[in-house]
């Protein structure tokens, strides 16, 4: 039974590693058209393709009868925070390296042990709050302040994990009776609209074009799917860490595909945001408080552990 068990959190491991890793593909592939296309316009367009492999996961498992029953009003404000940091996250692509908007975006735990903490009245202790200035100071130590001027568009970065963060908030106090297909299906079909409704200024992509944002999207919904799933059966010990595999791939990929290559003062950086991720993982396991892990994306899923 054990090495059963073994075998299925193996697997899930994987798939959510894996699923963290496409969604770097996701930021590479949307990298490459954001200088030629507004931003909601490739949102829109990834959002219809995401549809796909949802629908089809979906169906595979019956679920559209649990969608009788949903609280819209969660899933509406939480889209609506979600195409807030989207933008945000993507109009920020295009100016700036891979590794740096990792490095900001993960942030996102950070604020969220904050705002557990302010708003929703989780004690957090001098230890969490020194491991989140930790984390700060290694997001500074990245971005390397002192040497190198500081883009307009790294402060919109930050409002990426900001809008996660309380799109967390959100469904961590009001959300938690949802099921899985409800965020998967409604998060898309929102963000449709509301990136439907700031679409402004459509431009005719060009057929290779349309084919990497269309491919995106489709990758976008199997991550989604790979990390939900994972994020259900994994414990938040296994589960949670496995997000800051996106720093290491965006370093890599943003190597390949842009010829970014990283500083010191990114990998010390980054060591110390990953160090004071895991470590808040890590005391919350201690004190039995309930895990949920952020990053910049919209996989909202509760990870089972109680409170």
């Amino acid at each position: 039974m054990k090495s059963v068990t073994k075998r299925i959190y193996l697997i899930d491991f994987s798939l959510a590693v894996l699923g963290y890793i496409l969604f770097v593909l996701f930021d590479t592939l949307n990298k490459k058209l954001t200088g030629s296309y507004h931003v909601s316009q490739i949102i829109f367009v990834n959002s219809i393709s995401a549809l796909l492999p949802i629908i089809l996961f979906i169906q595979s498992r019956n679920g559209w009868i649990k969608l009788k029953k949903v609280n819209l009003k969660i899933h509406f404000f939480r889209s609506a925070l979600m195409f807030l940091a989207m933008l945000a996250f993507i109009t920020s692509l295009a100016h700036l390296p891979l590794i740096i908007m990792y490095s900001v975006a993960f942030t996102a735990p950070l604020m969220l042990t904050i705002g557990a903490n302010l708003f929703l009245n989780e004690k957090v202790g001098w230890r969490r709050y020194t491991a989140i200035i930790i984390g700060f100071i290694g997001v500074i130590i990245s971005l390397d302040p002192f040497n190198e001027p500081l883009s307009k568009y790294i402060f919109i970065t930050f409002l990426a994990p900001l809008f996660v963060s309380i799109s967390w908030l959100i469904v961590r106090k009001y959300g938690q009776t949802e099921n899985v297909y409800s965020f998967l299906i409604y998060g898309k079909i929102f963000l449709l609209i509301f990136s439907g409704v700031y679409l402004t200024n459509f431009i005719t992509m060009t057929l290779n074009d349309f084919i990497i944002n269309f491919t995106s999207g489709i990758i976008r919904g199997i991550a989604l799917i790979f990390i939900i799933n994972s994020a259900r059966h994994l414990p938040s010990s296994l589960f949670a860490p496995t997000q800051y595999i996106q720093i290491f791939a965006g370093a890599f990929l943003g190597f390949l595909v842009f010829g970014d290559i990283p500083t010191a003062n990114n990998y010390l950086g980054n060591v110390l945001i990953i160090g004071a991720g895991i470590y808040i993982i890590v005391r919350e396991l201690t004190l039995s408080k309930k895990i949920v892990s952020v990053a910049a994306r919209p996989a909202t899923i509760p990870t089972g552990a109680k409170e």
